[in-house]
């Protein structure tokens, strides 16, 4: 599965809902969580506008007033809802993925402003980790950052990332490297950074997906960058041809690789695929040429 996040900052805009349908193309997403919907009735979102095709299920958290607001979306195909945990400030979407055994728990989180309430969601969130087995899955606003290089012109409260490096600990949480933009949140007012999205997972899920990655893409229509994982591996397709490290010490390699590459002549859409198959038939014949050579040294030493 491959998941979006996005704290959206308001959710009722045409604008707002293209976006998040064409980040849902162009990511390949599966599974989408949005925060700061800003609707008092999550009914009320164009859910459909958002997804590209009828094979959608979703989940939501009404906000108060302007304030919060929750909605999971995601591809019935690949993902089946068993049950769900609602909050606040987070949602929980319990149930299967496609072709994998067990429990996947998805959490979408918004995370509270004040530091004790913070610690609290932290607190409800591990007891329901706890009692859920399965993966887990947890993204969203944090609105907390882990350390002090995670903001820029900013505050950093020592207390709020101690309690929540310490929920992440405890709950055996992993982080990831995220790639792409180095900060989530940007203030328009007075340019202050922050990471305050991510994605944290449990150990059993990088198992399931070892080569998953976090992204976290150029900011558009919100002060937050949405942030992508990828747990799918891509297909290529079949490699165009076998080539052994050994090959690479033999005398003669680097020459035969660049005058195949400099001499091809071609054009066209297959342009590529035309010129690794010439490639591939010089290597052929500079490799037949060396084995007649090492059977006629062999003779004669014989």
């Amino acid at each position: 599965m491959n998941f979006l996040s996005l704290n959206v900052r308001g959710v009722g805009e045409d604008a707002k809902v293209s976006w998040v349908r064409r980040l849902k193309i162009k990511h390949k997403a599966t599974f989408v969580g949005l925060q700061e919907t800003q609707l008092s009735d999550y009914s009320n979102i164009d859910v459909k506008g958002c997804w590209d095709s009828n094979d959608y299920d979703f989940v939501g958290v009404d906000s108060s007033g302007r304030s919060g607001g929750l909605i999971s979306i995601w591809d019935t195909r690949l993902f089946q809802k068993g049950d769900v945990i609602k909050n606040r400030n987070f949602l929980v979407v319990i149930g299967k993925c496609k072709n994998k055994d067990g429990i996947l728990n998805i959490a979408n989180v918004y995370g509270p402003q004040s530091p004790t309430e913070k610690k609290n969601v932290w607190t409800e969130l591990l007891s329901i980790i706890k009692l859920r087995p399965g993966m887990w899955v947890m993204f969203g606003d944090f609105n907390v950052v882990c350390e002090l290089g995670e903001r820029c012109n900013s505050q950093f409260c020592p207390a709020s990332a101690f309690a929540f490096n310490t929920f992440i600990q405890e709950a055996n949480l992993k982080d990831f490297n995220m790639g792409g933009e180095r900060f989530t949140f940007m203030s328009r007012a007075d340019a202050k950074l922050s990471k305050l999205d991510r994605f944290l997972v449990c150990p059993k899920f990088l198992s399931s997906f070892p080569l998953s990655s976090v992204t976290a893409h150029p900011r558009e229509l919100s002060d937050h960058c949405p942030i992508t994982l990828s747990s799918a591996m891509s297909d290529f397709g079949p490699i165009p041809f076998k080539l052994f490290n050994s090959w690479l010490l033999r005398d003669g390699f680097d020459q035969v690789v660049s005058e195949a590459w400099n001499k091809f002549k071609g054009y066209g859409t297959p342009y590529m695929a035309a010129k690794l198959r010439f490639l591939k038939e010089m290597i052929k014949k500079w490799r037949w040429e060396g084995d007649q050579k090492e059977k006629k040294k062999c003779s004669t030493t014989l």
